[in-house]
């Protein structure tokens, strides 16, 4: 490609996306209920073994993944295959610091590891820890949102506040990230899908009992 008309195409891109319509313009702000956060906000997760399935711009990789609660409040998440190979084992601190103990080769890029600290950050639901909400109501649903770097985390639930939704991450005006949560839910999910939007990804986990 012509290096010169990179600018342009850039350009030419923005300017379409400036015209693209909002995921969230339906949005109608309302009151936040104290007592819906209190029931459904996934602010803890218990120590689960899952089989997991993870498909990546035409890659897909399988094997068992632990959450693990740790004593002190923290999280263990170590992703093995079936043969007991360690794709990556990262920990989440109780303070929501992140550290990287062991990565293949292969996954140990910045964006790799970032999307995935962004990916499990929501599946454990650590942005709605301690958070403060701005709250919408969009169709059916109803959105508490709490700010974050990356954009806004919801969690989502039924207007008359009997379930949850799902959870999302979206920037000002894409839905970026989505995880659904069936089963029991939070803190002992039985199934969780995540879903990426702005490039091929999906990771599912299915819970299993560990003997």
């Amino acid at each position: 490609m012509n290096r010169s008309r990179i600018p342009f195409l850039l350009f030419s891109i923005s300017w379409l996306c400036s015209g693209c319509s909002s995921d969230y313009r339906y949005m109608q702000s309302v009151e936040s209920r104290p007592d819906c956060i209190a029931k459904l906000a996934p602010v803890q997760f218990e120590t689960s073994w899952y089989h997991a399935s993870v498909d990546v711009v035409g890659n897909h990789i399988s094997g068992l993944l632990l959450i693990k609660n740790m004593p002190d409040s923290s999280y263990r998440i170590v992703f093995t295959n079936e043969a007991g190979v360690t794709f990556f084992d990262f920990g989440f601190s109780r303070e929501g610091t992140f550290a990287v103990y062991n990565v293949i080769h292969k996954l140990d890029k910045g964006p790799v590891i970032h999307t995935l600290q962004q990916d499990f950050e929501l599946i454990l639901g650590l942005p709605f820890r301690n958070a403060s909400y701005k709250t919408w109501i969009m169709n059916d649903e109803v959105f508490y949102g709490t700010r974050q770097k990356n954009g806004t985390s919801y969690f989502i639930t039924t207007k008359d506040c009997a379930s949850l939704r799902r959870l999302e991450l979206g920037s000002a005006r894409k839905r970026k990230t989505t995880v659904e949560v069936t089963g029991q839910g939070y803190p002992r999910p039985e199934k969780i899908e995540l879903r990426h939007y702005v490039f091929d990804m999906r990771i599912k986990l299915t819970r299993f009992d560990k003997e």
